[in-house]
């Protein structure tokens, strides 16, 4: 039975972490900018607890647990996560360190315990099965051609700019529109629409703090982060996450305030942030939405996105003392 030597992780393991992330699943490489960005910009009173985990010396597994303060999650829902290269993805290690995560999520109060794997990882959604975890929800995983489907993109980015202008709708970067001001609304457009999405866990609200530091990310430049707005009002917002160092350009996120819903402004914006990337050179974009976010996933449709392996949200509830 393998036992691995696990380690708290210091900031400092930022960039090993995202190795070891890559080395996990080389199909989403993980940024180690991004990745040491994320760690010095923790959501305000969450806990997250990071480790390394070494087998003979070499280090092999990134493990973490991360959950909100407990009473805004009554139920105890926490965020489990291991990534272990891939070339040492034994079942008794998977078992063990997977084992271990859960344990000290446990002992830190959770009582229900989520983890994520890809579709097309079997080794890791088999150890996850035999520790008990179930299926939960499904986040699909597109992928659209930006080379294939370039000359239709262009030309539909173009018409719909000009139907929002006859609109009145303004479709501007955020580098156009930079502010306090425009990130106070930016930050309330956000925490209007992100309760809509599908979710069997609480969404908790982020504070102004923490989405100020989200939008001074590495992988979002302020000319890339796409805004409609109607008077002094943003309306909808869509934006690509640009990694600096490796990894695929992906939707962070696009939405629509309710009020404007229907008239085709988030297609417009998204349309925008394509356009852009064609401009920049990029050959495809990536997006995911949960299995049940049905306008999103017409959307996708639509531009011509085509389905590759998603992942799967699994669950464990466990009982305390």
């Amino acid at each position: 039975m393998v036992k691995p030597l696990i380690r708290p992780a210091t900031l400092d393991d930022a960039e090993l972490a995202a190795d070891l992330m890559t080395a996990a699943y080389p199909a989403e490489p993980m940024d180690p900018q991004v990745t040491r960005y994320r760690w010095a910009h923790p959501r305000a009173k969450w806990t997250v607890r990071r480790f390394i985990a070494e087998v003979e010396q070499r280090q092999v597994s990134y493990l973490n647990f991360a959950h909100g303060p407990w009473e805004q999650v009554p139920e105890g829902h926490c965020d489990v996560d291991v990534s272990t290269d891939e070339a040492s993805q034994t079942k008794d290690l998977l078992a063990a360190v997977w084992e271990w995560i859960g344990a000290a999520a446990v002992e830190d109060g959770a009582r229900v315990l989520h983890a994520y794997a890809a579709e097309d990882e079997p080794k890791v959604l088999e150890a996850l099965h035999d520790l008990g975890y179930g299926p939960d929800r499904t986040e699909k995983v597109w992928q659209l051609d930006l080379k294939t489907h370039a000359k239709r993109l262009l030309a539909e980015a173009a018409a719909a700019r000009a139907k929002m202008n006859d609109e009145h709708i303004e479709l501007i970067s955020l580098a156009e529109w930079d502010g306090l001001e425009t990130f106070k609304k930016l930050h309330a457009l956000n925490e209007r629409t992100v309760q809509d999405v599908p979710t069997s866990v609480p969404i908790l609200a982020q504070t102004f703090g923490n989405f100020q530091e989200r939008m001074g990310a590495p992988d979002l430049p302020h000319d890339r982060f796409w805004i409609a707005r109607h008077g002094d009002q943003p309306v909808a917002m869509s934006f690509l996450r640009f990694p600096p160092v490796r990894g695929h350009v992906w939707t962070g996120y696009t939405c629509s305030h309710p009020d404007y819903r229907g008239r085709g402004i988030a297609t417009a914006i998204k349309l925008q942030s394509l356009a852009q990337a064609i401009e920049l050179g990029v050959p495809f974009v990536r997006t995911d939405n949960d299995s049940e976010n049905a306008p999103m996933l017409h959307i996708n449709e639509a531009l011509g996105y085509e389905a590759r392996p998603g992942f799967v949200d699994l669950v464990k509830r466990v009982s305390t003392p």
